[in-house]
C-alpha cells in the first residue's frame, strides 16, 4: 500500500526536529552553564573558558553529526510551496537549507573559540595565544553574519511566495518567517533567569529552529490531509 504524502511528511519531519533537539541538547554539553541567559549574552564565547576538553568534544561533535539531519524539518515547506510552481519552492528550501547547513560551521567552530579560551585564562599565557583567540573570535563572527544575511534571505522568499497565496500555507502565515520567529524567540529566551538561562541560552538559534519546524509541520501537515480527505469524496 502507498504510503500517504502528508504521512511521509510527518514522519520525515519528526526526524528533522530530532535532530534538532540532539542538537539543543549538544549545545547544552557545549557551553552550558548554571547562569542567567543574560549574563551569557554578555560573556559571548569567553563563558567556555572553564569547560572542559570532553565537553567541549561531545558537544560540538554530536552536534555537527546531527545537523544535517535538521533539513528533514524544511520538508513541510517544500511541499506547502509547490503549488506555487516548480522554481520557487525550490529556492525558498534551498535559501534555507543553505543557512542550517552554515550551522553545521558555526557550530563546530566552537570546539577552537572554546579550547583558544580555555588557553588564555591559563596562567602561562602569551601573547600569541591572546592574538589566536581573537582570529578565532573574528571567524566566528564572520559566520554569524553570513548566516544572518542567509536568513534574512530566505525569510524574505519565505514570505513572498505565502503571500502571493499560492501556497497550502495560509497567509497569516507570512508573519512566522524563520527570521522573524527568531526575533520572537530568542529576546524571550534571554529573559530566563539563573541558573537556566545559562543552559537554554547557547540553544537559543536552534530552539527558534526547532519552533519554526514545529509551527511549518502543525500547519502544513493540517492542510495536505484536509486535500487527501477532500481528494476522497471525489
Amino acid at each position: 500500500m502507498k504510503m500517504k504524502k502528508s504521512k511521509f511528511v510527518l514522519i520525515i519531519s519528526l526526524l528533522g526536529i530530532s535532530s534538532v533537539l540532539i542538537t539543543i541538547i549538544s549545545d547544552f554539553i557545549l557551553i552550558g552553564k548554571p547562569n542567567s541567559a543574560y549574563d551569557f549574552l554578555l560573556l559571548g564565547t569567553e563563558s567556555m573558558w572553564n569547560i572542559s576538553a570532553v565537553r567541549i568534544t561531545v558537544g560540538a561533535f554530536v552536534g555537527v553529526a546531527v545537523l544535517p539531519f535538521q533539513l528533514l524539518g524544511l520538508i513541510p515547506v517544500y511541499y506547502a510551496f509547490k503549488p506555487a510552481g516548480k522554481v520557487l519552492p525550490v529556492i525558498a528550501v534551498i535559501a534555507n537549507a543553505h543557512t542550517l547547513l552554515m550551522g553545521v560551521a558555526f557550530h563546530i567552530s566552537y570546539a577552537f573559540i572554546g579550547s583558544g579560551w580555555t588557553l588564555y585564562h591559563k596562567p602561562d599565557a602569551t601573547l600569541i595565544t591572546e592574538e589566536l583567540v581573537i582570529q578565532y573570535d573574528l571567524y566566528w563572527m564572520i559566520l554569524a553574519v553570513i548566516m544572518s544575511v542567509e536568513l534574512l534571505l530566505g525569510s524574505v522568499i519565505y514570505t513572498i511566495v505565502i503571500l502571493k497565496g499560492k501556497s497550502l500555507f495560509p497567509k497569516w502565515m507570512a508573519i512566522f518567517s524563520p527570521m522573524a520567529v527568531m526575533i520572537i524567540t530568542v529576546p524571550l529566551i534571554f529573559l530566563i533567569p539563573y541558573p537556566v538561562g545559562g543552559y537554554i541560552a547557547p540553544a537559543s538559534l536552534n530552539v527558534s529552529t526547532m519552533v519554526f519546524f514545529v509551527l511549518i509541520l502543525v500547519v502544513g501537515y493540517k492542510k495536505m490531509k484536509e486535500l487527501e480527505n477532500r481528494n476522497k469524496e471525489f
